[in-house]
C-alpha cells in the first residue's frame, strides 16, 4: 500500500474488475486501485436470496471495512448499477469515504413505461410469447430484438435468481435517497449515453447538496471503454482537489 489515495470501483451490471482492467491499468500511476466485484459477476457468485440496493450496499460495506487506506478516506465511485449502489451506501454510510463519484449512474426508475410493461409481460407469459408462430421461427433474433425495444439487453442475458435481482434493482428509485448524501459528489455522463439519459444526472446534481455535474462529448454509456484519458483526467483533477 502507498500513500496515493484509494479508489474503490463498484462495476455496472456486467461489469468485473476484468472489464475495468485497462482503466485501472491507466489510472495505477495516481490511485491505489480496488474495484470490487459485486455479487453475480466476475469472482462474486450470486446470492442464495434476491437482493435489492441495501443488500448489495451492504455487502459493499463489508468490503470497504476490510480495506487499508493509507492517508484519507477512500474515494468510491460507481458506473450505472454500481452506480446506484454507491449512492445508496454512500447516504447510508456517510463517514466511510471521502467523496463519490457517479458515472452515468442509474439512479431513477420510472414507474411505467415500454420497459414496465414489457418485463411485466414476460414476468407473466414466460417464455409463451416467443412460441408465437411469427416469433419462433426466428426465437434467438426475435428475443434479441424484444430486448433491445425494451431498452434492456441485460435482461436477456439473465436467468434463474440473477434474472429477479436485475427485476428488483430496476424497480428501486432513490429520489428520496439522493438528499440525504453529504459527501463531495461528482457525476460523469457522456452525451451519446443511450442507456441512462444526461438529464437523470442534471436531476441528481439538483439533488444533492455538494454535486456537480460533468460532461464528456460523444461518450455513450462506458466511457471508461472509448474515452479513458478524458475519464481519468476528470477523476484526478476532483479526486485530488479540494
Amino acid at each position: 500500500m502507498t500513500d496515493k489515495p484509494v479508489l474503490i470501483i463498484l462495476p455496472g451490471w456486467g461489469g468485473t474488475k476484468e472489464t475495468w482492467r485497462d482503466f485501472t491499468e491507466l489510472a495505477k500511476d495516481s490511485f491505489e486501485i480496488q474495484v470490487i466485484d459485486l455479487p453475480c459477476f466476475g469472482e462474486e457468485p450470486c446470492p442464495m436470496e434476491v437482493w435489492g440496493v441495501e443488500e448489495y450496499s451492504n455487502f459493499v460495506k463489508s468490503k470497504i471495512s476490510n480495506i487499508q487506506y493509507p492517508i484519507s478516506k477512500p474515494i468510491l465511485l460507481g458506473h450505472s448499477f454500481g452506480g446506484q449502489v454507491a449512492a445508496y451506501f454512500t447516504a447510508q454510510n456517510p463517514e466511510m469515504i471521502s467523496k463519490l463519484i457517479l458515472i452515468a449512474p442509474a439512479l431513477f426508475r420510472k414507474k411505467r413505461g415500454l420497459r414496465r410493461l414489457f418485463f411485466g409481460i414476460i414476468a407473466k407469459s414466460g417464455h409463451l410469447i416467443f412460441k408465437l408462430p411469427i416469433i419462433e421461427k426466428f426465437d434467438v433474433w426475435a428475443k434479441k430484438v424484444l430486448y433491445k425495444v425494451a431498452n434492456s439487453p441485460d435482461y436477456g442475458e439473465t436467468s434463474g435468481i440473477k434474472r429477479e435481482i436485475f427485476k428488483k434493482i430496476i424497480r428501486q428509485d432513490l429520489t428520496n435517497i439522493l438528499p440525504k448524501i453529504a459527501a463531495s459528489t461528482l457525476l460523469i455522463h457522456g452525451t451519446l449515453d443511450k442507456y441512462v439519459p444526461v438529464k437523470d444526472s442534471k436531476k441528481a446534481v439538483s439533488l444533492i447538496s455538494r454535486a456537480k455535474l460533468e460532461i464528456i462529448p460523444l461518450a455513450r454509456h462506458g466511457a471508461h471503454f472509448q474515452q479513458p484519458e478524458k475519464l481519468l483526467s476528470i477523476i484526478t483533477k476532483y479526486a485530488l482537489g479540494d
